[in-house]
């Protein structure tokens, strides 16, 4: 069988210009906390890991999960100009959300503003993601690369010029400084010149847009709740030193799922064209054979981590990192299964299943939320990612079982048909 068009025509090309665009502006986005673990020092590094894991949460319901729902839109239902008024819409209410939220959290003046700073860098990043999607409408992965570069680049520039010269607040308020700019000179025009975008929104289609797209906010809200509350219990639990350590060593494990996520972002419309398509064996062999690859490459980094780990977090992170080496292990295997999830969630993304994406993601995060404290008081640190690997395990079986069975009905009564 031969793949749709969107995965033959220049696949190769599109990759490589997105993942380079992705991987560089989240290497970007991510150095920050290693450069303030190196000149500040761990506790002020759980401080900017405390308030951008909050901050994730209100920047989930600001996208409202329309970026994936945006391009797999590949028959055009909804206007260009009713994308960008929906994310208005959404930004406008996770604004209203993080500040009536800020008020219980109880953290410090510095570490309030530093939320604050942080939740406008995030919706400045939602409102041109929902331009970006255009340009992948039109297959511009070049721009995207551009401007995910030089968007990348200058915020980390500016953000550690303003760290070298003043304290974390002030570098973290220079990031939506720098990022506006690159954002209203150079993503807006590129997109708005085209010929084939089309301003006009409709406010009726506002809701068409937001009510599909609600089941994957709900999804990937979930995931940062997940994420902050693990955090959290540290923080509470031990001191926010220890959070600094901790957030500093776990950032590995966004890597694997950093790497292949621009693929599988280009990935997801010709997933929906084979789905379309009834090309459900191909599909079904692509899913298993993506699982291989994720299991064989899990295992491997976490082997050879016990003979490369030392060497590399001391060279990245400092000698004093090193007697919370054994955080390493742990967290790549968490990595791991979470790419394994990534995987599972392009294809039910593209399948348009989003309830079972939802329940998938719900019953992760609430195996995370009640298994995090217990496990974190009986094994230290390294409880925190067990409940992770935990949760990460319970989504992925959930969501395996629902592609599969998917697959196989509808396989079974198309065969039966020819």
């Amino acid at each position: 069988m031969n793949l749709p068009i969107k995965l033959n025509t220049d696949f190769n090309r599109n990759v490589f210009y997105n993942s380079l665009g992705v991987f560089t502006y989240s290497f970007f986005q991510y150095i920050p906390t290693l450069v303030i673990l190196r000149t500040k020092g761990a506790e002020a590094t759980g401080v900017y890991s405390l308030a951008y894991t909050f901050t994730n949460i209100f920047a989930t319901v600001a996208a409202f999960g329309m970026g994936a729902y945006q391009i797999s839109d590949v028959t055009g239902r909804h206007t260009d100009g009713t994308y960008i008024a929906a994310r208005v819409c959404t930004s406008a209410a996770a604004l209203v959300c993080f500040a009536g939220a800020l008020r219980f959290t109880g953290f410090s003046g510095s570490t309030l503003v530093c939320c604050a700073a942080l939740m406008a860098y995030r919706l400045l990043e939602g409102l041109a993601g929902v331009y970006l999607c255009v340009l992948q409408r039109f297959e511009d992965y070049k721009t995207i690369c551009v401007s995910y570069c030089v968007k990348g680049g200058l915020v980390f520039l500016t953000f550690c010029t303003a760290l070298y010269f003043f304290e974390l607040p002030q570098a973290i308020l220079a990031m939506p400084a720098a990022f506006l700019p690159v954002f209203a000179l150079f993503d807006v025009p590129r997109v708005t010149r085209r010929a084939g975008f089309t301003a006009k929104a409709a406010r009726r289609d506002i809701s068409k847009v937001l009510l599909p797209s609600f089941v994957l906010a709900l999804q990937s809200l979930s995931y940062f709740c997940m994420t902050f509350y693990t955090r959290y219990v540290i923080e509470k639990t031990y001191s926010v030193e220890d959070l600094g350590y901790f957030s500093s060593i776990t950032l590995i494990m966004l890597v694997l799922p950093l790497l292949t996520g621009p693929a599988l972002n280009v990935l997801i419309p010709g997933l929906s064209g084979l789905y379309a398509e009834k090309k459900y064996r191909l599909l079904r062999r692509m899913t298993f054979r993506a699982g291989l690859c994720v299991a064989a490459v899990t295992a491997l980094i976490c082997g050879s981590s016990f003979v490369w780990g030392r060497f590399a977090l001391s060279l990245v992170l400092g000698e004093a990192i090193l007697p919370y080496r054994f955080l390493l292990a742990p967290t790549l295997l968490a990595s791991g299964f979470l790419l394994g999830c990534c995987v599972l969630g392009s294809v039910l993304t593209a399948m348009r299943k989003q309830a079972g994406f939802l329940a998938a993601g719900m019953a992760g995060a609430l195996t995370a939320i009640i298994a995090c404290p217990a496990l974190v008081r009986r094994f230290y640190m390294n409880g925190a990612i067990y409940s992770l690997i935990i949760a990460y395990t319970v989504q992925g079986i959930i969501m395996l079982s629902i592609v599969m069975r998917n697959i196989k009905d509808v396989s079974g009564v198309t065969d039966n048909k020819r």
